[in-house]
């Protein structure tokens, strides 16, 4: 190759590779400004990540209240015909519409303090972390943000547990399905008290950790990755369906695990003796380790297709929502 040649490759590659560098840098410039609200933590600001998400969990969930009865009646009861319509039209027949709306006073009041905790502590430990800053942690930017998401649901799981264990036993306990919220939750106090709260936190974090973790992680993700390709309502509404799925999938198993702890479909006959010493058969809480082997696979995806559905449309409705309560509560403080 010619000397001129050979000058013109290098600096065309020199020029190229320069273009790239620079794309690449303006690419995490905008990631950074755009999240620069994420680093800057005050009281006002934190406030506004917990009202979003509160206010953001509160809708998604409250409108997805009938779905729910059907996904945890499919787990702890027999339907001859499993489809999502034809379980509804049998919980109709047997038990009247109404049925559809049990447990909404549990699932209201037990996601909007959950939300808050979730999104409030997930933007907190977010900028803590420094994962929109451009730092070390940017190089690790998923496993960064699933330890962020899983952290903050571990203290929002730990303020929605017993308001969970009531809803499902409204949904799936006889004794409590004519049971008002405030008599349930008592019922509750009198029958399971903290000991049960502690006994079901492991299958609530089961369930709720990895819901959690992937839905706000992926969706972090998808939304960068997808930043270029076409209009920014489209790439939301995208990345959060696909956070959905990929939710709704991760936590299959424990809230499977879930709903037939808090059903008592994981009480078991356990020998004892009485007080005069004689064998008595009495009933206790199946190990939650016991029940997974007994469920096996197959089992703890029990009701997986309704669910998916189901936790799609919350997931979708909740970070749009979330999105765009925060960004209105931002402007306002800012």
């Amino acid at each position: 190759m010619p000397a001129t040649g050979r000058v013109s490759h290098v600096t065309t590659c020199a020029i190229t590779n320069a273009r790239r560098v620079d794309r690449c840098e303006t690419r995490r410039s905008t990631r950074c400004a755009a999240n620069a609200a994420d680093v800057s933590l005050t009281l006002a600001t934190t406030t506004s990540y917990a009202l979003a998400g509160g206010l953001g969990c509160f809708i998604s969930h409250g409108l997805s209240v009938p779905l729910d009865v059907i996904k945890t009646r499919l787990q702890v009861q027999s339907f001859e015909d499993e489809s999502v319509i034809a379980v509804g039209r049998e919980i109709v027949r047997r038990d009247g519409v109404g049925a559809l709306l049990d447990g909404w006073e549990s699932t209201f009041a037990g996601y909007f303090i959950q939300g808050a905790c979730k999104y409030g502590f997930f933007e907190v430990f977010k900028a803590l972390s420094g994962v929109n800053s451009g730092g070390s942690a940017d190089d690790h930017r998923l496993l960064t943000l699933l330890l962020c998401a899983a952290s903050a649901e571990v203290i929002g799981s730990a303020f929605l547990t017993p308001l969970e264990q009531i809803r499902i036993k409204t949904v799936s306990d006889a004794s409590y399905a004519s049971d008002g919220f405030f008599e349930a939750a008592k019922k509750f106090a009198r029958e399971e008290g903290m000991d049960g709260i502690i006994q079901s936190l492991p299958v609530t974090y089961a369930k709720m950790v990895p819901y959690t973790a992937v839905q706000l992680a992926s969706f972090e993700v998808l939304k960068a990755a997808l930043a270029d390709v076409g209009d920014a309502s489209v790439i939301k509404t995208s990345s959060a369906v696909l956070a959905g799925i990929a939710a709704s999938l991760a936590s299959q198993p424990g809230d499977t695990l879930l709903s037939v702890r808090n059903s008592g479909s994981m009480d078991v006959a356990v020998t004892t003796a009485d007080s005069l010493g004689a064998d008595a058969a009495v009933m206790a809480p199946e190990s939650v380790f016991d029940t997974i082997i007994r469920l096996g696979p197959a089992g703890l995806m029990t009701g997986w297709r309704a669910r998916l559905v189901h936790v799609t449309t919350i997931v979708v409705v909740q970070l749009l929502v979330y999105d765009s309560i925060k960004s209105a509560l931002l402007s306002r403080v800012g």
